[in-house]
């Protein structure tokens, strides 16, 4: 087996970083999902922030791709790298546990609103005309 002094000391760091922002992510992944379960209405905070780690991670991983490839087969067998694997397996299988529970919400969400709009129109139809008003107070003054 390698020894973690094989890589690069810019390349541990890389892995290190990738490993925290995975973790971030899982986490607040784990707090959506617990947040979802006990029925809180308002997770857009949550969700922004998570949209913000990602892209992070993303741009983060896009450099850390480019160092791997130079490393070659060396970065496969180091612990940080199957460390940060291991984690991006957490997220992916939380990612499809939390995905069905998103969509299902959004599509109450939805035959709510939908509702809403239904029952606006019908009240909507009730509506008094005023433009008769005052006429006859004007007429007998």
């Amino acid at each position: 087996m390698m020894s973690e002094s094989v890589l690069s000391l810019h390349l541990e760091e890389s892995l290190q970083r990738s490993i925290e922002q995975y973790q971030m992510i899982l986490d607040l992944m784990k707090q959506i999902t617990r947040a979802i379960s006990s029925s809180e209405a308002d997770l857009r905070d949550e969700v922004l922030k998570l949209g913000t780690l990602q892209q992070q991670a993303r741009d983060h991983d896009a450099k850390l791709l480019n160092a791997l490839r130079q490393a070659g087969h060396v970065a496969a067998g180091h612990p940080l790298f199957k460390q940060r694997l291991d984690l991006i397996g957490e997220v992916l299988t939380l990612n499809h546990l939390l995905l069905p529970k998103i969509n299902g919400m959004m599509a109450l969400i939805s035959h709510e609103l939908t509702g809403l709009k239904k029952g606006r129109s019908v009240l909507g139809g009730y509506k008094q005309t005023t433009h008769n008003q005052g006429r006859i107070v004007r007429s007998t003054v």
